[in-house]
């Protein structure tokens, strides 16, 4: 019989863990997710990081989609532009849609890219304009027009008054956007 209890004693100390083994497992345990989590905080990082990408581009896009239907609605009256701003009349309003005739102006301020709008009917130069934009973070590095040269040529000037250019170049950071003038008579 003393036999017997030995056995049940000795069979329940080989079931049972030790400290050591307690204590090693849950390092081991930690380790395992301390590096998950890890893992899991760099993988929040890159999604909020590709969706402040995809937000910055869809509104370039919206940006770039609006200068193009705008300008391929401008009248030949009083276009100006130089390296930083354009200013033009077009049928193609952000607030109200197409037939509805505004004064446009966009610009940059060294970190954003402005947009404004006054109906044509409103307009006075130097007034206040009825809807203002800001593109935070979108600026065109320089505006560049597409122009008639005396010699029959064209040329990318710096400027443009008056008359309607052949095409307006845009350029964000590594990109080129060019628009060309549908109304050039």
């Amino acid at each position: 019989m003393t036999c017997n209890v030995r056995s049940n004693s000795h069979t329940r100390g080989n079931r049972a863990f030790t400290l050591l083994e307690v204590l090693v497992s849950l390092a081991i345990m930690g380790l395992i997710t301390g590096v998950a989590f890890g893992g899991f905080s760099i993988a929040i990082q890159s999604w909020e990081k590709a969706s402040k990408r995809i937000r910055d581009l869809d509104r370039r896009f919206a940006v770039e989609r609006l200068l193009q239907r705008q300008l391929s609605l401008a009248s030949g009256d009083d276009f100006r532009g130089d390296d930083r701003s354009l200013e033009f009349t077009s049928s193609y309003s952000l607030a109200n849609g197409s037939g509805f005739p505004v004064r446009v102006r966009y610009e940059t301020d060294d970190r954003d890219f402005l947009y404004s709008e006054t109906p044509l009917d409103q307009y006075t130069p130097g007034g206040a304009p009825a809807l203002k934009q800001r593109f935070a973070g979108l600026m065109p590095g320089r505006l560049r027009y597409l122009g008639n040269m005396p010699n029959g040529s064209h040329d990318w000037l710096n400027q443009q008054t008056k008359d309607l250019p052949l095409a307006v170049r845009m350029e964000f950071a590594n990109d080129v956007l060019v628009v060309p003038m549908v109304n050039t008579q």
